[in-house]
């Protein structure tokens, strides 16, 4: 993972301009501010169009402060992300699934090939025309979100702890996905064991920034920071304030 890719990066909302457009919810200060005690004098430098990820364009914002610029990114998604982390409206509103089926909204995220693994579902080893849908991604994504919730086997036991209260899940959730992965490593349960934890993720505002956060916690990305409109001020853990259960220490 190259240092672009460990650098911290600002979340805010997308919402429809005048012309249909959609802009970016300005902050009122980057991360930058964290250099010294000088406010940010924040400006729009350009907007930077996208194939992938969020497929429209990003608003790359510019500090004449601290002399920086940085993308500003909707929730759910992360710096160089060619599909969400977690799928959200680009205002942050949720994406609905159906009730007999939740963990479908995670359709078209990196917990895709995840879902499709659980269910037996290989990506293709060969196909005809364009796909994105390949075996080698399928298991490149496994990887990554055994990553985000810490179910690799050497994982420390502690981490899972971590990744628990982060999501606000019961430790034991965490470490019988993780019992998954350790007693059949192929692709099927790894993929059970990730949608294990996917289908206990609480509701809420900021399940992207948990998940986000688990990422950071394992040294994937950066350390994401939220811009929060009503209260005017860039939050680094902006779910902090909610209510998790206390996990229990497995025996």
């Amino acid at each position: 993972m190259s240092d672009a890719r460990q650098r911290a990066f600002v979340i805010t909302a997308y919402v429809a301009g005048p012309e249909g457009q959609l802009l970016a919810q300005m902050p009122n200060e980057g991360v930058c501010a964290q250099r010294d005690n000088r406010p940010c004098r924040l400006g729009v430098h350009h907007r930077r169009e996208r194939t992938t990820g969020p497929r429209f364009a990003l608003t790359v914002a510019r500090c004449r402060t601290h002399q920086c610029a940085f993308t500003l990114y909707p929730p759910g998604h992360v710096p160089y992300g060619r599909v969400a982390v977690i799928a959200r409206a680009p205002d942050g509103s949720s994406v609905r699934a159906a009730r007999d089926e939740p963990l479908e909204a995670y359709r078209g995220t990196v917990f895709e090939a995840a879902l499709d693994a659980a269910e037996g579902n290989a990506w293709h080893r060969e196909h005809e025309g364009a796909t994105a849908r390949w075996w080698p991604t399928q298991h490149r994504r496994l990887a990554l979100t055994t990553g985000i919730f810490g179910l690799a086997p050497e994982c420390p036991a502690r981490h899972r702890e971590q990744v628990a209260e982060l999501l606000g899940l019961d430790t034991l959730r965490v470490h019988e996905a993780a019992g998954h992965v350790r007693s059949s490593p192929g692709y099927r349960a790894r993929g059970r064991a990730v949608c294990h934890v996917l289908n206990a993720l609480p509701a809420g505002r900021f399940v992207p920034e948990r998940v986000l956060e688990c990422a950071t916690l394992a040294g994937i990305w950066g350390a994401p920071h939220r811009w929060l409109p009503e209260r005017r001020t860039l939050r680094r853990h902006p779910f902090r304030g909610a209510a998790t259960p206390r996990a229990p220490r497995p025996p």
